[in-house]
This record gives structure tokens, sequence and C-alpha cells, in this order.
């Protein structure tokens, strides 16, 4: 049929003159979601059941022998009433906001000067540097534990080989100083990693943008100000991420030097739901604590990637 009624002509495909098939859409989604099956499953059994869990635990007063027996919030109003957890609580947050400008402002350092062409044999410092990230807390808290001993630890004693024996202090065991002496312990391990990923990153950096800087008169302080630490940025927002997760985590610091002490001066969040749920048997308590670390996790992962993390790193 002619005119503007006229059939449009039926697509044939080179093989056999028959009409070509269309690629089946569903077909490839069917297929794609198969591949999701597994990780969907792995995830939910591995996380998502686990914390179900340990909400639903929260909710009953249990020792792990007998029958648990429901008691609802009450975990949650005797922990509001524990002046052991909020002493976990805020020895957890001064924990957090140090450890998470430490160890990234000493591992940028390290990066800048390695990379300033002040000195030679930068690949062994770079080693030296990184070894304490390839060692376990555990190890570190053991031979931290004999340097800041009061009696015969290598630290006052090069104080007082040095005359500054009215330094030397009882590190472990003054509650003013504990904690800040095992966020030294967890910082020096930490910024050797750090170190890694701002070297990594620094090493991008075009060399003709110092040079330039450089003929401009711009002295070594300020084209660290306005050209490297612009251009890491982004690495900085995964750093800041990692040490605050590690930090949230950290149980093992504390459980090989001060087992909390002295006088609850060191215990944070996990050792202290530790303590509840394997060793006074209280598993209702400890599963609540695990609740308000989650929530703790959780609260700083939606306000550090919707303030911080999109504005930097997605903002080129």
């Amino acid at each position: 049929m002619n005119g503007p009624w006229r059939r449009a002509p039926v697509r044939r495909s080179s093989a056999r003159g028959r009409p070509a098939r269309p690629v089946r859409a569903s077909r490839w989604s069917r297929e794609g979601l198969l591949y999701l099956v597994v990780p969907v499953i792995a995830y939910t059994a591995v996380i998502i059941l686990p914390i179900v869990m340990t909400a639903r635990l929260s909710l009953y007063k249990s020792n792990g022998f007998t029958p648990p027996q429901w008691v609802g919030l009450d975990n949650y109003t005797r922990m509001a009433q524990d002046p052991a957890f909020r002493t976990a609580l805020v020895n957890t947050l001064v924990w957090t906001a140090v450890t998470m400008t430490v160890p990234v402002a000493v591992g940028l350092g390290y990066a800048a000067v390695l990379n300033s062409r002040l000195l030679r044999g930068t690949g062994l410092l770079r080693a030296l540097v990184f070894l304490p990230s390839t060692m376990s807390l555990v190890t570190l808290g053991i031979m931290f534990s004999l340097v800041y001993n009061s009696s015969f630890g290598a630290l006052n004693g090069v104080l007082d080989a040095l005359g500054l024996g009215f330094l030397a202090q009882d590190w472990l065991g003054d509650p003013d100083l504990v904690l800040y002496s095992l966020v030294a312990v967890f910082a020096w391990q930490f910024s050797g990693l750090s170190m890694a990923l701002f070297n990594a990153s620094i090493r991008q950096i075009p060399a003709e943008l110092y040079e330039a800087a450089r003929v401009d008169g711009a002295n070594g302080l300020q084209r660290f100000r306005y050209i490297t630490l612009p251009r890491v940025r982004p690495v900085m927002v995964v750093v800041i991420a990692l040490t605050v997760i590690q930090s949230l985590r950290s149980f093992d610091l504390v459980y090989v030097m001060t087992k909390g002490g002295p006088d609850n001066a060191s215990a944070l969040l996990g050792y202290y739901m530790y303590v509840q749920t394997f060793v006074n048997r209280n598993q209702g308590y400890g599963a609540a604590i695990a609740v308000v670390i989650l929530l703790l996790s959780l609260t700083f992962a939606i306000v550090y990637v919707r303030r911080v993390a999109t504005r930097e790193a997605f903002d080129e």
C-alpha cells in the first residue's frame, strides 16, 4: 500500500532472510541477578543476621546458660545509669577524636618530608616508617608495656639518661596519662599506613607544579599548602575513615596493656562490652553496648559521607 499508511519494511537477518529477533533484556536481567544471589546471601548471613540477633539479644537478660528472660529496654536503662559505661563512652569519643587527627597528620608529614628531596635514602626511611603497620597491636602492646614500665622501662630510662628524669611518669598507672599513652601506640602503628597512602597520592602530583611554584618564589610551606594539601584531600577522606573505623574497633591494645585500668581510665566501649559479655556473663547487657557501638559507627558514616567525603572527593 502506497501513501502515508504504507507498512514499514520488515527487518531481515542477513543469514536466512528471517526477521531479526530483538535481544531479550529479561534474559540478561535474570543472569545478572544470579550473580548477585551469592554475595547477597553471604552479606546477609555474615553482616545483617548477626546485627539482628545482637539487637534482639539486647532486649533479654541472658548469661549464656539459662534460658533468656525478656526485659525490654532495661539493659539500655541500666546503661544510662552505669558510671563505668559513661567513662568508657567518654574514653571512646576522646580516643576517636585524637586518633582521627594525630595518625593522619603524622602520616601526611612523613609523606611530605620523604617526597621533598631533602633527605637521602628515602626508600629505607619509608620502609622503617611503614614497619609498625605490619605488626599486630597485640605485639605492639606487649612491646610498649615494657617500654612504658615505670620501674625498668626504656622510656623513663632514656629520659634519665638525657637529664630529663623529672619528666619520668608512671605512664600506664596514672589515670590522667594512660589513655594518651595507648593513643600514642595506636598512632605510631597507623601512621605508617597513612604515610603509604599519602605518599602514593603525592607522587601522582606533576613535578611541573612544584617547579613553577619554586620559580615564582614559593617556599616549601607554601608549596605544601597550595599544591600538596588540596591534591591529597580525596586520599585524606579515605585515611580518616579507615582511622575512625579502626579506632572504634580498638580492643586488643587495651586488653594487652591495661585491662581497662587503672579504675576504668583506659576502658573503651569495645573492651567494656567484652568484660560484660564474657567475664561478667551479662550477655544481654553486652549486646546492648554492641548496639551503641553500631549506632556510633553508623552516625559517623552517615555524617562523614554526606558532609565531608562527598564534598571533598567528588567536587572535582
